[in-house]
Order: structure tokens, then C-alpha cells, then sequence
């Protein structure tokens, strides 16, 4: 986002955001063909929006003119300090489909198909795609609202947006990738946010899978012995994290069962803290399961791994995080 905050940057509205096809040269079918706001930003506030806007204005199954959304602070650095991976994933794999927001590989925001009648899905999703935009607007009626009418007399021009990349993945198969995820351009991740499993720099012996879990997104699945994910620039802070939780799920076998360790900086380190886990009651029957650890401040590496007796596969992983 544009590196400009506080008074200075009262007015500016940068957006990463699609239209629906049909909205070329058809200007007042707005908002019935859909429009996915993947990233939002106004008077240089360190936050991200994810929106939805659907339906009819005012008012409508979207909330127009306001649309169904919803915020949250950029991980790590700030939004205007740091490059961030703005995401938007629309899953046509399940039924009803779900639309998700993420930052950084942390979801954030999501729609289900069925908040909606079939006409106003149909119509924005049933034309021939949707076409991107990145801008950097000034004033208007978002950051308005927010502050009064922008721009002031404060305000400092000439901030741009910068775009390392936009890149466009579609599944034709509905099976999910398994290759390893692209690292967010700069790195790092705040150590007591949720960490979605699936998001590691680097993994051994393990797969992707949709989960049914509260959120929806993906797991890690197929995770057996010897097995591990890897966590880069993981920041803890100055004060130290004393706790780990992980949400996991197991359908093992009766007898089977293994440890989710914590290691830092190396896989083969000794682990600063774990857990055991066995059958929960199926492969999608998730638990937040805690485990202390050995105080940790920095910024680390940090590399879950998984320990067994048994050879078969003993548990799926959604996220991770730390605490005090």
C-alpha cells in the first residue's frame, strides 16, 4: 500500500479489486454482476477490507452500497511499511462454493453461496468472468466516511501503490495443489496470529485437502512419522511466547497415535515443546489442543514436525499459533 499515514494520507483509497465482464460498456448493471474487492485500504489506516457487492443498490442481499465485508490489521508489519499477499479465493470445488479473503496466507473474511437466492448468484457469477483492476483513488465516499471529506489540506500527493506481483491459479480438476506455497514477497509472520498450515515455506511428506472445519479453507492432511512443515520469519516479539496451540484433527486406526513437536531453526533440533495426539473421532473432527513451551522471543524459523511409532498417517493440521 501507499507508504503514507496519519493526516498526510487522508484521501488516498488503494484497491486491488475484480469487476464482472458484463459491467464493460453496461455501467448500471453495478452491482448485479458482482464485484470482489480483494484488498481496500483508506487514509493510510493499517488495515486490510475484503468486500462483496452483489445484488441491488441500495440496500439488497449485499448491504449496498456498503457490501459485506470485513477488516483486520496487515500480520507483521504494518500495511503501508512492508509489502503483503492480498488473496482471493473463490472455491467451486464444494457445494455451496465459498468465497474467501486472505492476507498473508491468514483468512480473513468469507461468503457462502448460500447467503444468497439463486438469482443474484447466478447473476454474478453465471457471465464470463471477471476482469482486475489495481488502483490508487483519491478521496471519495470510503475514505469520507471514515474521516470527513478527503482530501485535506494535509494531504501529501505522490504516494504510489507498489505491485511485486499478480498472478491468477485456477484448479480444472477440483484437486487441490500440493505443491509448495510461494513465500508473501518480504517474509515474516506474527507469531500469535493464526497460522494456516497450509501456508508453509517448505514441507515433507504431507498433502492439502478442503476442510470442513469453522472457516473453511484448506488443511494439511495425509501427516504421518518423520513428516514436517516448515515456518519462515515467524516474529515472536520481545516477550516471550510460552504456548503453542495447533488445531488438529486424527481418523487413525485404534493404537495409533504420535507428537506434534515445536522446533526452532532446524528440524533436527530439539523440540521446545509438543503434544500427543490420537483418534479424535475422524479426519475432520477438529480440537484446539495446547502444549506449553520454552519461552521464545526473536524472530525464528519454526518447524513443526511430527514424531510416531507407527508408520500410518496419525493427523491433519489446520493452523498453528503462540501465546503467552
Amino acid at each position: 500500500m501507499p507508504n503514507v499515514t496519519g493526516s498526510a494520507a487522508l484521501g488516498y483509497w488503494p484497491a486491488f479489486w475484480a469487476l464482472g465482464a458484463p459491467y464493460r460498456g453496461n455501467y448500471w448493471n453495478w452491482p448485479g454482476t458482482g464485484e470482489f474487492d480483494i484488498m481496500e485500504n483508506v487514509n493510510g489506516i493499517n488495515s486490510v477490507w475484503g468486500v462483496l457487492h452483489c445484488g441491488v443498490s441500495p440496500g439488497g442481499p449485499c448491504n449496498e452500497t456498503t457490501g459485506i465485508g470485513t477488516s483486520r490489521t496487515c500480520p507483521g508489519a504494518s500495511c503501508q511499511s512492508a509489502f503483503h499477499t492480498y488473496r482471493f479465493e473463490w472455491d467451486r470445488s464444494i457445494s455451496p462454493n465459498q468465497l474467501r479473503w486472505y492476507v498473508d496466507g491468514q483468512q480473513f473474511h468469507s461468503v457462502s453461496q448460500a447467503q444468497f437466492d439463486a438469482g443474484t448468484w447466478n447473476a454474478m457469477t453465471g457471465h464470463q468472468g471477471y476482469f482486475l483492476l489495481l488502483n490508487v483513488a483519491m478521496g471519495g465516499a470510503f475514505p469520507n466516511a471514515l474521516a470527513g471529506q478527503t482530501p485535506t489540506a494535509a494531504t501529501v500527493s505522490g504516494r504510489p501503490m507498489l505491485v511485486d506481483y499478480v498472478a491468477v491459479w485456477q484448479s480444472g480438476s477440483g484437486t487441490l495443489p500440493t505443491s509448495t506455497p510461494t513465500p508473501p514477497p518480504g517474509g515474516g509472520v506474527d507469531a500469535r496470529s493464526t497460522i494456516q498450515a497450509e501456508r508453509y515455506q517448505a514441507q515433507a511428506g504431507t498433502a492439502v485437502e478442503t476442510t470442513t472445519d469453522t472457516g473453511g479453507g484448506q488443511n494439511v492432511s495425509q501427516i504421518g512419522n518423520g513428516d514436517w512443515l516448515r515456518f519462515d520469519g515467524v516474529n515472536f516479539g520481545t516477550a516471550a511466547a510460552t504456548q503453542f496451540k495447533a488445531r488438529v484433527a486424527s481418523g487413525a486406526a485404534g493404537g495409533v497415535s504420535g507428537l506434534v513437536q515445536v522446533r526452532l531453526d532446524s528440524p533436527t533440533a530439539a523440540p521446545i515443546g509438543d503434544f500427543a495426539l490420537g483418534n479424535t473421532g475422524g479426519w475432520q473432527s477438529w480440537r484446539t489442543v495446547p502444549a506449553n513451551i520454552a519461552g521464545v522471543t526473536g524472530t525464528h524459523t519454526v518447524y513443526v514436525t511430527f514424531t510416531s511409532g507407527q508408520p500410518a498417517d496419525f493427523v491433519n493440521l489446520n493452523w498453528i499459533t503462540f501465546g503467552n
